[in-house]
């Protein structure tokens, strides 16, 4: 994936993840907890333990995003660049929860999508507490990343599985599961109208399923 940095001279933002160290993210997730979100759910998702969000743990996330000109300084008061405060309002104004998990070259992938008013932030956990982050193009609906997600875990040959769990608002979690077997025979299975995966189907037919159950907005 390409590099994401902050434009300094206008705070604007290029295409590509953004390195966040969880510090880094926690102050993203204070800035919008502040704003009146919940962000108790994002921190579950990305497997952050009790007792992270602490002072401590905040200002070691600013003092890094200022050092990084992902953030400045007007006084005494913290001003989020571009990346920064984009990414702080999407979970701000947060109605959908997204994770697709999978495998490629044998190694364990995830990326959590959390889709807002205003925009869709994409969080792939690294290791050593690192993350890298990235805004999606906010004029697409859910499938669009879920769909490139599938590509990559099943770009390779032989057998692939891909699993993804959404809940938009307060509605009931959706689980989907689409499998490649070595043969090349695509499978697939989902909590609402599909819940029998014992059945081959098209690459099509999987692909024009997830259109539906992922066709929801930014913003809707």
């Amino acid at each position: 994936m390409a590099d994401h940095r902050a434009d300094r001279s206008t705070g604007g933002v290029s295409a590509g993840p953004v390195t966040l160290t969880f510090a880094e993210l926690e102050f993203v997730l204070r800035s919008a907890a502040e704003r009146g979100a919940d962000v108790g759910g994002v921190r579950r998702r990305l497997n952050f333990q009790p007792g992270v969000s602490t002072g401590i743990v905040v200002a070691s996330g600013v003092a890094s995003l200022l050092a990084r000109d992902l953030c400045r300084l007007e006084g005494s008061e913290i001003v989020p660049g571009g990346f920064v405060a984009a990414a702080i309002d999407a979970l701000a104004t947060r109605h959908t929860s997204t994770e697709a998990a999978g495998w490629m070259e044998e190694r364990p992938v995830v990326v959590h999508l959390f889709s807002g008013l205003s925009g869709r932030l994409a969080v792939y956990p690294g290791s050593y507490g690192l993350f890298a982050a990235e805004l999606i193009d906010a004029a697409e609906p859910l499938s669009a990343p879920v769909l490139r997600f599938l590509e990559l875990c099943t770009s390779g040959p032989g057998a692939a599985t891909v699993l993804v769990r959404t809940q938009p608002g307060v509605s009931e979690e959706a689980g989907v599961a689409v499998a490649r077997s070595a043969a090349g025979a695509w499978f697939m299975s989902d909590s609402l109208e599909r819940p029998d995966p014992g059945r081959p189907l098209a690459r099509d037919a999987v692909v024009a399923r997830l259109l539906r159950l992922l066709a929801q907005p930014v913003g809707v």
